[in-house]
């Protein structure tokens, strides 16, 4: 046999797929069209005897690769060929006649082909970096590899978006920071790494994700939320109303501290208070829009401080400013800038005139609660008016003249004047006085044109004649009429009050018989009026005696005894007799009128005294006599003249004082040289010489007073002290200016007493003032008593005691100084400062009731001595009592209690209250230091209230609770759990992208960060079809599905909470995913043609080829869709042409049929097949949708 033929094949074979070349190679590939530079596409052998050849593979490898055609010898690849997985084959072809086999081995080395995408290690991809990671540092690496060669296996990465602010580095995989990074903006990025190979036709790419989380850093300073604070609220708001929440968080997300509030400026008057834990903004102060201080409104800056953990303000902090305005309420009333206006006007003012007040009426109240109307309300209110009548907030009024005025009818308006609020009974009252001022508007008017009046010659002056009268309209001054001559006459005067016209000169018939004179009549105002007087003069008998002498002096000794002419006097008459026979009278004397006579003698009246004259009867030793000398007239006339008459003094009275004993009180703060007392002696001799002028005083007792020795005045020399000395008594004596023997003496005493002047402070005796007192004392229990001493008499020494300042706590009698409690209670630890020094330190004063009062000069303070009571409770100082203890961890918190009593009332012992539900706690009663005694679990209990008892050790023990609240912090210990743990879905391969596949419910017992899950697809996932919400856990579709391509997933889904790193928990679920099939693909055969022989006298139902089905629907039918049939005439020459062509095949029949065939699913989708069968010979050419079966 192996010499009958030659088998020809190239010694070595070359399979390549080149790069570039996008071809996988399917099922039924010639292998000749993978190999470029082969000259034949078949194996070829010889045969000698020219029978037919059968052309095989041998080995059970080369079948599953390799099929050659048993006639032709054309080799095609079975199934896809791997570099990766087997470089080099050695395939064994064997070629076959009737006689024998040869078989030739073919060594085949399998070019590489870029058909390998790179593969990720070591995902999942994760990472924690903190957010202030330095620009420029290297976070992580990631590892890729491609098995293909050459350019095809070198892989470079890259983000897929690229981050702004990731970099990975093309060639070793390192990320690194390329942008500053922020928790608070980004706490987590997912990003996409894709590693491509560099494949220049056709690069092959895999992506892989890289989580990285950023951990917050305490880098943010607080912001304010819900800006802007701006509000208004009403004026008459409430003590603790709460005008806004003031609230700020750390920007810091990821441990985010707490926030304490302070009011930085704008808060006037603490009217408001801010709650530094709340930030409650709280009315803490009593409103009012209308105080000026209040009325602008509130400009607030308020600081927001991140707080450490223990509570202490960090550096972090912000601030914000904002308005608070008050919305008015209508709580005040209209109100006048005086309760009472007065003016004086003119009574001329004209209509119109705008009276001189400042009148202002304001509502202080705004808008329509400021509105109000103006009216005037009395008798004559007509007579003006006032603007404006309707007013809003505040006017000036204007008061002005409706009528014409007249003082002459009405002198003075008195009004009230109202403003009445429009949307209320508020009122504001005020009252007007007008006084109107007279003017001098109406002229003097005589009752008569002209006066007549006739009187004698001898009408003695000052006789009143007549009355002129003049009546002026005008009141007052201006109303007021005086009367004056136009040329003032000698003879006549005018009264210018009364108008009275009386004789001022004498009238001589003679001389003058007719006077006319003119009359003036003037008012206040200066306004005159003419009159006229007539006075006609009677003629009278009108000479008197005349004397010679105007006076006549004469002289006489006290005590003669014998009768004495005095004097002599003589008088003339020029009238005519029996007018000038003249006779003379004494008409009157001093004194001793009966004791004087006249006598004529020789035409001279001679004045003679009958009986002697005492000198001191005789006021200054002169006696005045008046002689009368008559006419014989008819009536007579007659003249006087005056006599004086010298009495010469006798030395025969002694001095004699006007008392015996003369008492004085004089004030001790009398200056030196002040009068004290004037003593007075008296000598009844009238002269000078013996009499009072001649007297002379002297004094004898004390130095402290000196006496004048004319006067008798007696004046201090010194200061005096009634506390030193207060009663003097003096001995004064009087002598007259007889001279020896003649001389005469009076003696009396002066008792001088000194009255007191409130000249002495009260002094404190006794001081210091200590006085124990218990506390809570009742009503007027005593205290004390104080003691001041003043020196002076009386009311100046009478002390009044007086606790100044006041001190509410305690009282006293302000007669005796005696100290008592006021019934207020006493509680010796008081917290209020002022209180516990009120209680502690008493300040008494005292002051005399003296006038002045005189106070001592200083006050004294009475020092209390508290003793204590058992009279306070226990009290809990660092409320409140809130601790934090991370769970598993003991607790160390301090409790500080304070009892302010003393001693044994102050002690305090402290103990958890019994009969608590769970006491996972100790308490050391002295310390208070709390301590657990179990391991804390937040997840079982994460909050306690602990009741904590404090009592002291009084006789009566007083106790004291409070609460403590433990929080147990989360410590990241629980796994994150998802329920279910295994998930079966179904969907439709139709289903669109970003369609929801599955919810995921996973949950972590832990709290805050340790609870925040993040959600990886780490399996099943690595043609990246699904994703999963980072934080969501919502699975979805990336893009359409095809279940002919794959028909389920099975995807790992892990959950990762976001504890501290290092820390965190993985909790891990299975999404089973089931794609459903959709009619979206039309049935397709594995080959393109098949070829089998048959024997031609198979009969009618015989099996004759098993065509395998696509996998691409769920049923496939395959079915002859008729009965074969002869081809015509036509078909079988063009077979014959075709099967001719090909010499080496001998013809001697043919006999071909044509079945056609069609596979369909079972939504009746089908594609037909054409099956060609004939009789004999090879078909070299068919098309791609013909199979050919050859009859044997």
């Amino acid at each position: 046999l192996e010499s009958s033929f030659v088998f020809m094949v190239p010694l070595a074979w070359w399979c390549a797929l080149h790069s570039g070349v996008p071809c996988i190679w399917g099922i039924g590939c010639q292998i000749g069209n993978m190999v470029p530079f082969w000259t034949k596409k078949n194996l070829e052998a010889l045969d000698p005897e020219q029978e037919p050849l059968i052309f095989g593979v041998v080995g059970e490898e080369a079948m599953r690769y390799f099929a050659v055609a048993r006639d032709t010898g054309v080799v095609w690849l079975r199934q896809p060929l791997d570099r990766e997985t087997k470089s080099e084959m050695q395939v064994e072809f064997s070629v076959s006649d009737s006689q024998g086999v040869v078989k030739d081995t073919v060594n085949i080395q399998i070019g590489d082909v870029n058909d390998n995408s790179p593969t990720f290690h070591g995902q999942l991809y994760t990472v924690h970096i903190a957010e202030n990671t330095p620009v420029g540092t290297s976070v992580y690496q990631v590892n890729a590899t491609d098995p293909d060669q050459g350019t095809g296996g070198s892989v470079l990465f890259s983000f897929q978006p690229p981050s702004p602010f990731f970099s990975i580095d093309g060639a070793r995989g390192t990320v690194t920071v390329t942008r500053a990074l922020d928790y608070e903006t980004t706490s987590a990025y997912q990003l996409t790494v894709n590693a491509t190979d560099q494949d220049k036709k056709r690069p092959l790419s895999s992506l892989s994700n890289l989580a990285i989380t950023i951990t917050d850093v305490q880098d943010m300073d607080p912001i304010f939320t819900n800006l802007p604070y701006s509000t208004n609220i009403e004026e008459d708001a409430p003590l603790g109303y709460e005008v806004r929440k003031i609230k700020a968080i750390d920007q810091d997300l990821g441990r985010p501290r707490g926030i304490g509030y302070t009011i930085i400026s704008g808060n006037t008057n603490s009217i408001f208070a801010l709650d530094y834990i709340s930030g409650s903004l709280t009315v803490n102060g009593q409103l009012d829009r209308e105080n000026p201080l209040y009325s602008p409104g509130f400009t607030f800056t308020v600081k927001g401080t991140e707080l450490n953990d223990d509570r202490t303000p960090s550096d972090a902090s912000v601030m914000t400013t904002f308005t608070i305005l008050l919305i008015d309420k209508n709580d005040n009333a209209p109100k006048f800038n005086s309760s009472e206006y007065r003016v004086h006007i003119t009574e001329l003012a004209q209509v119109g005139f705008a009276l001189p007040l400042f009148i202002q009426a304001e509502d202080k109240d705004e808008g329509v609660n400021s509105m109000f109307q103006v009216f005037l309300t009395g008798n004559n209110s007509d007579h003006f008016t006032i603007s404006p009548t309707a007013v809003q907030g505040r006017a000036d009024i204007r008061m002005r003249v409706a009528v014409p005025l007249d003082y002459e009818n009405i002198r003075a308006y008195s009004f009230s004047l109202f403003a009445n609020e429009s949307m209320s009974d508020h009122v504001g009252f005020a009252r007007i006085y007008i006084d109107l001022i007279n003017e001098n508007d109406n002229r003097p008017i005589f009752s008569k044109p002209l006066y007549n009046i006739s009187l004698p010659e001898n009408t003695p002056r000052g006789t009143s004649l007549l009355r002129i009268q003049a009546i002026d309209g005008d009141f007052g001054t201006f109303g007021a009429v005086r009367y004056y001559f136009s040329d003032e006459p000698d003879q006549f005067l005018l009264d210018a009050e009364t108008g009275w016209v009386s004789l001022r000169g004498n009238l001589d018939y003679e001389l003058m018989r007719r006077f006319t004179l003119t009359v003036l009549a003037r008012d206040g105002g200066g306004e005159e009026t003419t009159g006229r007087l007539r006075v006609n003069v009677l003629d009278v008998n009108d000479n008197t005696p005349l004397f010679q002498k105007e006076v006549y002096m004469g002289s006489l000794r006290e005590n003669e005894q014998t009768t004495q002419q005095v004097a002599r006097v003589r008088a003339t008459d020029e009238d005519s007799p029996p007018n000038n026979f003249l006779t003379y009278t004494i008409t009157s004397a001093s004194v001793f009128r009966s004791y004087f006579r006249i006598i004529m003698v020789e035409g001279y009246a001679v004045i003679i005294v009958n009986s002697p004259l005492d000198y001191e009867m005789v006021p200054e030793g002169l006696i005045y006599l008046t002689v009368m000398a008559k006419d014989g007239g008819n009536p007579a006339l007659n003249s006087s003249v005056s006599v004086t008459v010298e009495l010469f003094d006798e030395n025969d009275n002694p001095p004699k004082f006007s008392k015996p004993s003369y008492i004085a009180k004089i004030p001790e703060d009398i200056i030196a040289g002040a009068t004290v007392v004037f003593v007075n002696a008296t000598d009844l001799d009238a002269s000078r010489e013996f009499g009072q002028a001649s007297l002379i005083y002297s004094l004898q007792g004390s130095s402290q007073f000196r006496l004048n020795t004319r006067s008798g005045e007696i004046t201090t020399t010194a200061l005096l002290d009634r506390e030193l000395k207060s009663e003097y008594i003096l001995i004064v004596r009087a002598v007259d200016g007889g001279v020896g023997p003649l001389q005469k003496t009076g003696i009396a005493t002066v008792n001088i007493t000194v009255l007191d002047i409130n000249d002495n402070a009260p002094m404190w005796r006794d001081e210091p003032y200590h006085a124990n007192v218990v506390e809570m004392s009742p009503m007027d229990t005593d205290v004390i008593s104080v003691l001041a001493i003043d020196p002076d008499d009386g009311d100046n020494g009478t002390v009044v005691y007086s606790i100044s300042p006041e001190n509410p706590f305690y009282t006293i009698n302000s007669s005796t100084g005696k100290i008592r409690t006021s019934g207020v209670v006493l509680d010796r630890e008081s917290s209020n400062p002022k209180d516990t020094l009120l209680m502690r330190t008493i300040i008494v004063s005292a002051v005399d009731i003296g006038r002045p009062p005189l106070r001592s000069s200083f006050s004294t303070t009475v020092y209390v001595n508290l003793l204590d009571l058992n009279d306070n409770d226990p009290t809990f100082l660092n409320l409140p009592f809130v601790a934090e203890v991370p769970e598993g961890l003991p607790s160390g918190s301090s409790i500080q209690v304070d009892d302010p009593d003393e001693e044994e009332n102050g002690m305090v012992t402290m103990a958890l209250q019994v009969g608590m539900p769970r006491l996972d706690f100790y308490l050391n009663s002295t310390t208070g230091v709390l301590y657990s005694t179990a391991t804390l679990d937040r997840e079982q209990i994460g909050l306690y209230h602990l009741r904590i008892v404090g009592y002291d050790q009084g006789q009566n023990p007083r106790t004291s609770t409070s609460t403590l609240t433990i929080t147990v912090l989360d410590v990241n210990d629980e796994t994150p759990t998802f329920f279910p743990k295994v998930y079966n879905v179904s969907l439709q391969e139709s289903v669109p992208r970003d369609d929801v596949v599955a919810h995921l419910n996973c949950f972590d017992n832990d709290s805050g960060l340790n609870a925040e899950l993040s959600y990886f697809i780490t399996g099943g996932n690595q043609d990246g079809k699904f994703s999963v919400g980072f934080r969501n856990g919502v699975v979805r579709t990336v893009v359409a599905l095809d279940r002919e391509t794959q028909a389920a997933y099975t995807l790992v889904i892990e959950a990762i909470d976001n504890g501290p790193s290092g820390s965190r928990r993985t909790g891990t679920a299975t999404v089973f995913v089931k794609v459903l099939d959709v009619n979206d693909n039309r049935p397709i055969f594995l080959q393109n043609s098949y070829e089998t022989s048959i024997l031609e006298n198979v009969p009618i139902g015989t099996s004759i080829l098993q065509v395998p089905r696509q996998a691409y629907g769920t049923t496939q039918t395959l079915h002859r869709s008729g009965r074969p049939s002869k081809l015509d005439d036509r078909a079988r020459r063009r077979l014959i042409r075709e099967a001719t062509k090909k010499p080496m095949v001998t013809l001697k029949k043919l006999q071909a049929f044509m079945v056609k065939t069609s596979a369909c699913d079972h939504n009746i989708t089908s594609a037909p097949q054409i099956w060609t069968l004939w009789e004999g010979g090879k078909k070299k050419k068919h098309s791609s949708k013909k199979a050919t079966f050859g009859l044997v």
